[in-house]
């Protein structure tokens, strides 16, 4: 029985994937969530001559979230 990928949460379905790493419709629903995201970020390939800087960025974000 195939799990409701629906009812995970991004977290959920990112340890479920880690665990099953074939299961291309657990892959299928984690893009769905990210695509439908709406604080998802995009980057484009002129933003790799930023990487450092977008990586600093995106590393202080996630740590004043846990704080």
């Amino acid at each position: 029985m195939q799990p409701d990928f629906s009812a995970m949460s991004p977290s959920e379905l990112r340890a479920y994937i880690l665990k099953h790493r074939n299961d291309a419709d657990a892959i299928h629903a984690r893009m769905q969530q990210i695509l439908n995201d709406p604080n998802a970020v995009s980057y484009s390939a002129e933003d790799i001559d930023r990487f450092d800087e977008i990586y600093e960025e995106h590393r202080k974000r996630r740590e004043a979230e846990q704080n």
